[in-house]
């Protein structure tokens, strides 16, 4: 391993890549996959970027990680995947990438991921891992003995859907969330680097993980439950929660959930910056430290951070249709009654001579909360989410 100017191991590092499709014209669409290996092979971590076409900040993130990397000191193994979509991010229409679903399929880059402890895809029991039947089977196993066995089941069943999808051919969608979940399957924290709409930065972490959370040092955590809904983070960590479930269940108290997965969320989509993603990679190596990727302590979060249930992450549906003038900024705490937004509507202007009043439809918050994220438009349509809002709040 090479050595520091101050006598600190540095890491190694490979790259690869990875195909997520083959177009008409026989052409790859390939993902870059950078590995930085420390001391030890875990704990280890998968890092992805940008698998929605317009969410780009997590690349400068990623950017900014190959550099400090190489200044920490790195106990395990970093996997780094920038622009992991090549398909969505080329599926700009004029000035914007429309990423977030995809134009083949209708479907949502981030929800066709495999639910590996339930059946999902497939009726073949081979497919899936039953948490309970190898929870019996190794009840008296060690703890590290669980988590290795456990993970050599899901790549097991990973394999078995590719190769049962062999005798048909494989769809595009599931050619996708195999690729990324080959390699994720192997973490020990999966972060997801996202953004929101007009948002500011703030986390999706399974329920439970305090300190983890805090660790990332974000204002805003929402807080999903053990459930699967098809996204890369609930693909991680549910069938570890499974797993942890099924032997409580047999009166094993002792196995934790191994794998943690986040969706990070870094602001606002179609937008990137290279110093921001500076701070972003500072707040990813404090929970890398967190998780032992990287040695010494986390940060200490700088300020309040305000967690929610997901059940209690609410969108308010335009009640009509205009042009968006909002009233406060995304991250605002608010009252019930406070007024949010102003939508304006000339159709409403049936007066002569026009009044500007006549046009504009004020909207308030219809309970206390924070104003997390705004819709991407300026412009919208009756019934779209016009704002989501943190409810039900508490200190974390």
């Amino acid at each position: 391993m090479r050595q520091s100017t101050r006598g600190v191991p540095m890491p190694s590092w490979e790259r690869r890549e990875i195909v997520l499709r083959t177009n008409a014209t026989g052409h790859e669409m390939t993902a870059p996959v950078f590995v930085c290996r420390g001391r030890d092979e875990r704990p280890l971590a998968h890092v992805q970027a940008n698998v929605h076409g317009a969410e780009l900040q997590g690349n400068a993130a990623v950017l900014a990680l190959f550099d400090l990397l190489e200044r920490e000191s790195v106990r395990g193994t970093v996997v780094l995947v920038p622009r992991v979509n090549p398909i969505s991010a080329n599926q700009q229409v004029g000035d914007y990438v429309e990423g977030v679903y995809d134009f083949g399929t209708g479907a949502n880059f981030n929800r066709g991921y495999l639910y590996l402890t339930g059946p999902s895809r497939s009726s073949s029991a081979a497919c899936y891992v039953d948490v309970d039947s190898f929870a019996g089977v190794n009840r008296d196993a060690t703890l590290r003995e669980i988590r290795d066995h456990f993970r050599e089941a899901l790549k097991a069943a990973l394999a078995a859907v590719k190769a049962e999808a062999g005798t048909w051919g494989m769809d595009a969608r599931l050619e996708f969330a195999l690729a990324i979940q080959e390699m994720a399957v192997e973490a020990d924290v999966v972060l997801d680097l996202h953004t929101g709409d007009r948002a500011p930065r703030y986390l999706y972490a399974p329920e439970g993980a305090v300190a983890a959370a805090r660790s990332f040092g974000f204002p805003f955590v929402l807080e999903v439950p053990y459930r699967f809904g098809g996204a890369l983070d609930e693909a991680c960590f549910v069938p570890w929660q499974d797993l942890s479930d099924a032997f409580s269940r047999i009166g094993r108290d002792d196995v934790p959930r191994f794998v943690d997965g986040f969706t990070v969320e870094l602001g606002s989509m179609n937008a990137f910056s290279v110093s921001a993603g500076e701070e972003d990679a500072r707040r990813i190596a404090s929970a890398l430290r967190y998780y032992g990727v990287l040695d010494g302590e986390p940060d200490v979060p700088a300020h309040r951070v305000v967690a929610c249930p997901l059940g209690d992450y609410r969108s308010f549906s335009s009640p009509a249709g205009g042009l968006v003038d909002a009233a406060v900024l995304p991250g605002t705490p608010v009252k019930r009654g406070d007024l949010v937004a102003r939508l304006v509507d000339f159709q409403r202007c049936r007066r002569l001579p026009p009044r500007a009043a006549d046009a504009v439809v004020e909207v308030r918050a219809p309970e206390d909360g924070i104003v997390l994220l705004f819709h991407a438009s300026a412009s919208v349509p009756k019934g779209a989410r016009l704002f989501s809002m943190m409810t039900r709040t508490r200190n974390l």
